[in-house]
């Protein structure tokens, strides 16, 4: 059989990546532990200290925090394996844990604005108020989910995607 590889990106070193120019930096960065949430997750979630689910425009400076991917859904980040064990749990929600699942990047600085208009046509200035709006959304052809930080935003995009998207990244980081 043919030896494929050659076809494709290498995966980077994600604890030593890094992209920065005088506008905007990227750099994976370890958030702690990953689980999607479904069901009835409001009583966790306040048992966790998280407040608001948040969508794509809400700020977020938090160090761990709830996404909102769909109306009974959510990615909590932050959250070790000792907050929560997967697998159902009464008052009628499920925990999955994500592990190594996602690679998260930050995007930040001065033209952070610009690299997030190149990968979506999502408004990010819109300043409309939508309090059901998923955090999930199309960026540089993938589907990852992504939060306002103070200084820019955070890409919680899934590994098999991550090399893909750093090196769309390495193109638009200017």
């Amino acid at each position: 059989m043919d030896d494929r590889s050659p076809f494709w990106s290498p995966v980077p070193d994600w604890s030593s990546a890094a992209l920065s120019t005088a506008m905007v930096s990227a750099r994976p960065v370890a958030a702690g532990g990953a689980w999607q949430l479904s069901g009835e997750c409001g009583g966790v979630l306040t048992r966790l200290g998280v407040g608001a689910v948040r969508g794509p425009r809400d700020r977020c400076a938090d160090a761990r925090y709830a996404l909102r991917l769909s109306p009974d859904s959510v990615l909590l980040v932050g959250a070790g394996p000792g907050d929560l064990t997967p697998g159902w749990h009464e008052p009628g929600f499920a925990a999955t844990e994500l592990g190594d699942a996602l690679v998260i990047v930050d995007v930040d600085g001065p033209g952070a604005a610009a690299v997030m208009a190149a990968g979506t046509e999502y408004p990010f200035g819109d300043t409309t108020v939508r309090p059901q709006e998923s955090a999930r959304l199309q960026f540089a052809g993938h589907t990852i989910a992504v939060s306002r930080r103070p200084a820019g935003w955070r890409l919680h995009v899934p590994r098999p995607w991550a090399t893909a998207l750093w090196r769309w990244l390495e193109a638009h980081v200017e």
